[in-house]
């Protein structure tokens, strides 16, 4: 009895823990990401990171950059069941061979979005449609297909009309010139209903937290968002 308790109790001390950044387009989760990985390998942890989609490392991945680049229709011409598979198979593929292996060996995964990114397609579906999707979504991605689920979901709150702002001056800087908006982000209909399935997301999820990154209004310095971060990191440390 003793030595299967110790058992227990060793094998939960080895698992590692899975992070995620969200948020909606360019609201600056990429940066948060970065700041956060200078953070962990600081603090000596053993960690890999991930980007979703895999664009460029995934067949599934690269369908999902044609889609949005509008090779199969627009953004609301493809149904959110089928548009999520390229999405989801890239996600899953992941979690079953890379993901969970490493956290089963007490590793640490850093990831910038992932399956939790699959709110944009709860969003596309009008309101009275959405709850039955949802539903739908997450007992098929965790559940059915056994996914690895986060410990920790940092939702960048960063609003729409501040986030496209920020996404149109990037768009105007001379690197960034000739690169073309993808189908999410030009509309400012989707990223706004993606915002409130976000919010929704965390109100009902304990495993989410929001970090709000504006004050009066004005948006906050990466910096000064990055320490809200860690302290949603910190929790999961101790």
């Amino acid at each position: 009895m003793w030595k299967f308790l110790f058992y227990i109790i060793i094998s939960a001390m080895k698992r590692g823990k899975f992070i995620v950044i969200e948020g909606i387009d360019a609201s600056g989760k990429t940066t948060q990401y970065n700041l956060l990985k200078r953070k962990l390998k600081s603090r000596k942890l053993k960690f890999i990171t991930a980007d979703f989609p895999r664009y460029y490392k995934s067949e599934w991945g690269k369908l999902v950059g044609r889609y949005l680049e509008g090779e199969f229709g627009g953004l609301d011409e493809v149904d959110p069941h089928l548009a999520l598979l390229p999405y989801m198979i890239d996600q899953y593929t992941w979690s079953r061979d890379i993901g969970k292996l490493w956290i089963s060996k007490g590793g640490w995964i850093l990831s910038n979005r992932y399956f939790t990114s699959d709110v944009h397609q709860i969003a596309k579906l009008k309101v009275k449609k959405r709850k039955k999707f949802r539903n739908w979504l997450w007992t098929l991605g965790y559940k059915d297909l056994g996914m690895l689920e986060p410990d920790l979901v940092i939702f960048i709150d960063v609003p729409p009309k501040v986030a496209m702002k920020l996404n149109k001056a990037k768009q105007e800087r001379t690197y960034l010139k000739g690169k073309k908006e993808d189908l999410a982000e030009k509309s400012r209909k989707h990223q706004a209903a993606s915002y409130d399935e976000y919010l929704l997301t965390v109100k009902n999820n304990k495993n989410w937290k929001r970090v709000r990154c504006l004050t009066k209004g004005n948006l906050d310095s990466p910096q000064e968002i990055r320490k809200r971060v860690w302290k949603q990191v910190e929790k999961i440390i101790m």
